[in-house]
């Protein structure tokens, strides 16, 4: 009897291992690669922002005339990636002012009212700041009475600001700028203008 038994088992034991050993294995879980997501540098992309400062102008009319001002106006530009922490891209600024000048002679005055500017920025990243210099072309209007001008005139600008990131999308930054218009009316008057801004700016 227990001799049946025994070899009841064995046989048993063995009809498993051979139903196991044929038995399919499971399916192996596919392997999804998700590549890490792409992170945009900061300072590269579309940006708008304002900016409020002071402008001194020198008046060469015949006679010499120097006055200040407070200037502000609106700036929209964007910034490519050149790699290596630099960057580079177009800029629009508009500017309102009022620096107005009087001949103590004649008493008849001119006045600068407002300048466009279309710049090159070329910028350094370093650290949490940008620094870049600009080149470009300013365009002004200029009013006037008597033997001063009436006209509007075109000029180069150069400039050099830092912007320093305060935020997840915002800056503030501090920027000179230098500007020459030449031949100002019928009289060919030379105009130049110096401006510092304190600016803030939304990035995309």
């Amino acid at each position: 009897m227990i001799r049946t038994v025994t070899i009841a088992l064995l046989c048993s034991t063995a009809a498993s291992a051979a139903l196991a050993g044929n038995a399919d294995p499971a399916p192996a879980e596919p392997v999804v690669y998700t590549p890490p997501p792409v992170v945009k540098p900061f300072w590269e992309g579309g940006y708008v922002g304002a900016q409020l400062g002071y402008a001194y102008g020198e008046f060469d009319l015949g006679g010499s005339f120097d006055n200040d001002s407070v200037i502000g106006g609106l700036t929209a530009g964007y910034l490519w990636s050149l790699g290596n922490n630099w960057y580079l891209g177009p800029e629009f600024q508009y500017d309102w002012a009022d620096v107005s000048i009087t001949d103590p002679g004649t008493g008849q005055s001119a006045s600068f009212d407002s300048m466009a500017r279309l710049k090159l920025i070329a910028g350094y990243e370093m650290g949490n700041g940008l620094l870049y210099g600009s080149l470009g072309y300013a365009y002004s209007d200029f009013d006037g009475v008597g033997n001063f001008f009436n006209d509007s005139g075109d000029s180069y600008v150069v400039g050099l600001g830092y912007d320093w990131r305060v935020g997840e999308n915002w800056t503030v930054g501090a920027e000179y700028m230098y500007h020459s218009f030449d031949s100002i009316g019928n009289g060919g008057g030379d105009v130049d203008v110096n401006t510092i801004h304190i600016k803030t700016s939304y990035r995309f």
